[in-house]
């Protein structure tokens, strides 16, 4: 399967990190040339780290007074304003405490330690969750964060399918035509298809790590 290129990634933290949170709030886009606005912003705000990316846009989902997309340059300064002041907190000493593990030492972790519950995982789709659980907390879950994990992926999955369905609805309205799914430039089809794909990356590299187990194991017997 081929790597995703870097504009591919770019384009998938943006969706993730900024258009994921402010699709919720905004649903049209300032001017008439939706196409035109959300590449003019991804490109914009392409040089942004995802961090920045997120807290602009709580920043900006707090600020809006109506439904209208913020102009490009609104939500540049935004990312710009943040970013800033991100880098002012990382010029000050950080506990270790705080870091996160990386993904693939997050996943070494957990097909080392439970190549059943990993699995499980993946087949019902919650490997996402899992993943991070294991990079922000060093451990693996017990079962009542199981639950809570397992719930919280159900739980925006139908969030994610009621965006969708109810930007289907302002599409139909503003087109009259019968859409049956969403442009794939769509802020909120752009979401959903990171997830989609976050998803699969992790099943796979789960996959892989638990071949490898075997493979090594097989060597050693």
């Amino acid at each position: 399967m081929s790597q995703p290129s870097s504009q591919q990634q770019t384009d998938d933290l943006i969706a993730l990190h900024f258009l994921s949170a402010l699709g919720g709030t905004f649903k049209k886009v300032p001017g008439s040339n939706e196409e035109a606005y959300f590449s003019s912003l991804r490109d914009k705000l392409a040089p942004f780290p995802p961090d920045a990316l997120k807290a602009a846009a709580d920043t900006l989902v707090l600020a809006a007074r109506n439904s209208v997309w913020p102009y490009v340059g609104v939500c540049v300064s935004a990312c710009e304003d943040a970013e800033r002041a991100q880098n002012a907190v990382a010029a000050e000493p950080m506990p270790t405490s705080g870091y996160f593990w990386p993904e693939e030492v997050a996943i070494k972790v957990l097909v080392g330690a439970d190549t059943d519950l990993a699995t499980s995982a993946c087949l019902s789709g919650w490997q996402g969750d899992l993943v991070d659980f294991l990079r922000r907390e060093k451990r693996l879950p017990d079962l009542e964060e199981i639950e809570v994990l397992v719930v919280g992926t159900m739980e925006r999955n139908q969030r994610i399918k009621g965006q969708v369905g109810a930007a289907l609805e302002v599409l139909r309205g503003e087109t009259t035509r019968e859409l049956a799914t969403l442009p794939p430039n769509h802020p909120i089809q752009l979401m959903k298809d990171t997830f989609d794909r976050r998803r699969v990356r992790l099943a796979e590299n789960i996959a892989n790590e638990i071949l490898r187990r075997e493979e090594v194991q097989h060597v050693e017997l």
